[in-house]
């Protein structure tokens, strides 16, 4: 519970902690940044989040790749922004040398939004440090063990942000709208401290900053990153409700010079071609699928089965967040590629003032 920030904040909260209904989802602008890249305090959940793949050497000339993700989550769930906000990391690298995974949700904090002049983000969670403006970010710290942590990665790239939808607003269906853009072919470089080695990494990565106030209600999704040797990156979403009926499709294509393309949803698909069940939550999970998409299909291979974040502190918001393969034929030619794929099998869609019993009984709220 390394991160967790209690005693005199946790009981100046708890006098503001009147829970309030969830609100009506927020109908969102078009999205401007690097004013958007910072925290909306009329959003009940944000989050910004990285995923990648590196390679590199250590400082013996041994070959080490790596998956990796590092999210900072926002969670307004008691209706208290901009002066102290529920933040949280999840951690993870798929260590794909050894063949293990390890990762964590369980880094909390009680603290204020912080708005850096001009835009962008500044967050310091735990040990876990993000910032980032204009297409330049940077990840340091990692687990609390140090088995894995960055000494200093940067992750940057000169195209556009790819702004989702409608202007950077996509529909979620009967849970309303939410703000969305991401940048999809970001070059790392830096140093990953792997149990205490120094190894020099470079990479691809994509960042994803999402935010939104939804209407309550119970639902789930798919979710696919996809960076293809073409030099074009794919989107993909498909949000379901509590019966598991996809209610919104969402798609970009995203060219070699940054422009975009909104994909019709009635092209997209994706079929699972098997399954996994989780050792640690039951959870059985599609695993590795057949992806439709304008001019072909993709095929999206789980590099390791077991990438599951979890937490016995934490038993809510359970997901399935993976490196992947990726290989296919679009428009007649063959492609190849690295992805991550998420699957989250349930979740209550979190507005302002609704925040999970068991975060709260983690904080001490």
């Amino acid at each position: 519970m390394s991160g967790l920030v209690l005693g005199a904040l946790s009981g100046l909260l708890l006098l503001f902690a009147v829970q309030t209904p969830a609100a009506s989802a927020l109908t969102y602008g078009p999205v401007s940044l690097p004013k958007d890249e910072s925290a909306h305090v009329d959003a009940g959940m944000e989050w910004w989040y990285f995923t990648g793949h590196l390679t590199g050497k250590d400082v013996f000339g041994k070959s080490h790749a790596y998956g990796f993700e590092s999210m900072v989550v926002r969670n307004d769930g008691l209706a208290t922004a901009p002066a102290a906000v529920i933040y949280n990391v999840n951690f993870a690298i798929s260590d794909l040398t050894r063949g293990t995974y390890k990762g964590t949700k369980e880094i909390y904090s009680i603290q204020p939004d912080v708005v850096p002049p001009g835009g962008g983000y500044n967050f310091t969670v735990g040990t876990v440090h993000m910032d980032g403006k204009n297409g330049v970010n940077h990840v340091s710290g990692g687990f609390p063990d140090l088995s894995y942590s960055f000494g200093g990665l940067t992750l940057s790239q000169s195209t556009p942000a790819a702004l989702h939808g409608d202007s950077g607003v996509i529909g979620y269906g009967p849970f309303g709208q939410s703000g969305y853009y991401s940048q999809t072919n970001l070059k790392a470089s830096g140093v990953l401290f792997d149990h205490g080695m120094a190894v020099n990494v470079t990479g691809t990565a994509w960042q994803d900053h999402q935010w939104g106030n939804w209407n309550p209600g119970e639902g789930g999704w798919e979710w696919f990153s996809l960076q293809l040797s073409n030099n074009t990156q794919y989107m993909l979403y498909f949000i379901r409700d509590k019966n598991n009926n996809y209610v919104q499709t969402v798609g970009t294509l995203v060219r070699p010079d940054g422009s975009t393309t909104n994909l019709p949803a009635a092209q997209l698909s994706q079929t699972a071609l098997g399954t996994w069940t989780s050792p640690h939550t039951g959870i059985t999970y599609p695993q590795g699928w057949k992806v439709d998409i304008p001019g072909g299909s993709l095929t999206v291979t789980p590099q390791l089965a077991d990438q599951e974040v979890w937490s016995d502190l934490v038993p809510v918001g359970q997901y399935w967040e993976g490196t992947s393969s990726v290989s296919g034929t679009i428009n007649g030619q063959s492609v190849t590629g690295l992805g991550y794929a998420e699957v989250i099998p349930y979740i209550d869609m979190p507005g302002k003032g609704y925040v999970w019993d068991s975060v709260k009984e983690l904080l001490g709220l």
